[in-house]
C-alpha cells in the first residue's frame, strides 16, 4: 500500500483499502477512483482522513513490473506525482491520459514520472529518471537520460549518450533512428540507420535492414536478428531468457514428479491392506484403523497434486516446443555485409565469422550455418 495525500489523487488510481463513508456509501479495496469519487474524497464527504492508501500499480505510486532481466537490477520505486515538477518543465495534460511538452524535456534531476501517454516535441536531455505508465514519443533526439516506459518508445531522433551508464527499459516496442552509447531492454527494438558502443536486449527481435553502421556493440534477442550492414567489434546473440526460465521450471515440476513417485511408493501397501481388508475395519485396533485411514487421505492428496503437476509439466513443455519452433524460421539474418571477426553466439554455441560476406544466415534448428539465403526467406534470392 502507498499512501497519497488527497490532493495527489488522479483518476485511474486504484483504491488499497475500505472507505466508509457517509449516508452509507463505502468504497471498496480494487475500485477504480474516478472524477466523482476524488471529489468526494477530497472534501470529505466519504471521510477526513488526509492520506489515502493506493496500490502500487496505481499510476502515482508505480512499481514497475520488471522483466526477468531487469528484475535483477531494478528496484521498486514508489512515485508521486509532482504538479510543481511537471509546471518547471512545461509538462501539459492535452488529454485524459495524455501529456505534452511543448519543446524540450531537459534537465530534470528529479524523479520524474507521467501517468499516461506522454511526447516531447523537441529533445529529451539530462533526465535523471522519467517513468511513463503509458507511451512514450520523443520528436527528436534522446541523450543522456534513464527511462522505463510501460509501453512503447519511439525516438524520432537518436538516442546519444555520453557514456553507457544511462539506460532505456521498455515493455512494448523501442524505435529509434540510431542509438549511441546506452544500453536498451525491450520486447522488440527497431533501428533505422546505426547502432554504435551500445547493448540491446529484446525479448523477441531486433531489426534494422537499413542499418548501415552496427559497430562496438552487443544485440541479443530471444528469437530472430535482421541487419543490414555489421561492421568491427560486433556480437549477435540468439538467446531467449524466456525460454531458459520455462525450461527451468520445466526442470524442477519433472523433478518434483520424481519426488512424488518416491513419497507415494511406501504409501501404496496401505492400499493393498485397505483392498483387503475394507468390508473388516472395524476388526482393526483403533490406532492402526487411523494410521491406515490418514495414509489413505496422505495417497489421494499426493496423487491430486501429482495430476496438477503433470498437468503443469505439459504446459510448460508446449510451450518450451513452441519457442523452438518458432526459431527455426527465425535467424540471425545479415542482407548487406557482415564483416570478418563479427562473433555470433546462439543458445551459448559460439561462432566467429571468418570471411566478409553479405546475404547470410546464422540459424537451423540449433546448429550455426552460414550460406546464401534461398528465395523461400523471401528478401534475398
Amino acid at each position: 500500500m502507498v499512501k497519497v495525500k488527497k490532493e495527489k489523487l488522479r483518476p485511474g488510481m486504484v483504491l488499497a483499502e475500505d472507505i466508509a463513508g457517509k449516508s452509507g456509501v463505502t468504497l471498496r479495496t480494487g475500485m477504480n477512483l474516478t472524477e466523482r469519487f476524488i471529489g468526494l474524497l477530497s472534501n470529505a464527504a466519504l471521510f477526513s482522513q488526509s492520506d489515502i492508501g493506493i496500490t502500487p500499480d496505481s499510476y502515482n505510486a508505480i512499481i514497475m513490473k520488471f522483466s526477468e532481466e531487469l528484475k535483477r537490477e531494478g528496484e521498486s520505486v514508489s512515485l508521486e506525482i509532482s504538479d510543481e515538477l511537471f509546471r518547471r518543465h512545461s509538462i501539459v495534460k492535452t488529454g485524459e491520459s495524455d501529456f505534452m511538452v511543448e519543446g524540450d524535456l531537459s534537465g530534470c534531476s528529479e524523479q520524474l514520472n507521467i501517468p499516461g501517454n506522454l511526447t516531447i516535441v523537441g529533445c529529451l536531455d539530462r533526465s535523471v529518471s522519467l517513468y511513463v505508465s503509458g507511451n512514450l514519443s520523443v520528436r527528436k533526439d534522446l541523450k543522456d537520460s534513464n527511462i522505463t516506459v510501460k509501453k512503447d518508445v519511439i525516438i524520432g531522433g537518436e538516442v546519444v549518450n555520453s557514456s553507457q551508464m544511462f539506460k532505456i527499459n521498455a515493455f512494448g516496442m523501442f524505435t529509434a533512428a540510431g542509438i549511441h552509447n546506452a544500453q536498451v531492454n525491450a520486447n522488440n527494438v527497431t533501428i533505422s540507420h546505426s547502432i554504435v558502443n551500445s547493448q540491446i536486449i529484446a525479448d523477441n527481435s531486433i531489426e534494422g535492414p537499413s542499418a548501415q553502421k552496427i559497430q562496438d556493440s552487443k544485440l541479443q534477442a530471444g528469437y530472430n536478428i535482421l541487419l543490414g550492414r555489421v561492421k568491427e567489434g560486433t556480437t549477435l546473440v540468439i538467446f531467449s531468457e524466456k525460454q531458459l526460465n520455462t525450461v527451468r521450471k520445466m526442470l524442477e515440476v519433472e523433478k518434483r514428479l520424481i519426488e512424488f513417485d518416491r513419497e507415494i511408493e511406501p504409501l501404496k501397501q496401505s492400499i493393498r491392506v485397505y483392498q483387503i481388508l475394507k468390508d473388516r475395519l472395524n476388526e482393526l485396533p483403533a490406532d492402526k484403523r487411523d494410521k491406515l485411514m490418514d495414509n489413505l487421505r496422505l495417497v489421494k492428496t499426493k496423487i491430486e497434486k501429482k495430476k496438477f503437476l503433470h498437468q503443469q509439466f505439459s504446459t510448460l513443455k508446449f510451450e518450451t516446443d513452441r519457442i523452438k519452433k518458432s526459431r527455426e524460421d527465425g535467424p540471425i539474418i545479415v542482407e548487406q555485409e557482415i564483416v570478418k571477426g563479427t562473433r555470433v553466439v546462439i543458445d551459448n554455441q559460439s561462432f566467429v565469422v571468418q570471411i566478409q560476406d553479405k546475404g547470410v544466415i546464422f540459424y537451423k534448428k540449433s546448429f550455426i550455418i552460414m550460406g546464401k539465403k534461398d528465395k523461400e526467406w523471401g528478401r534475398i534470392a
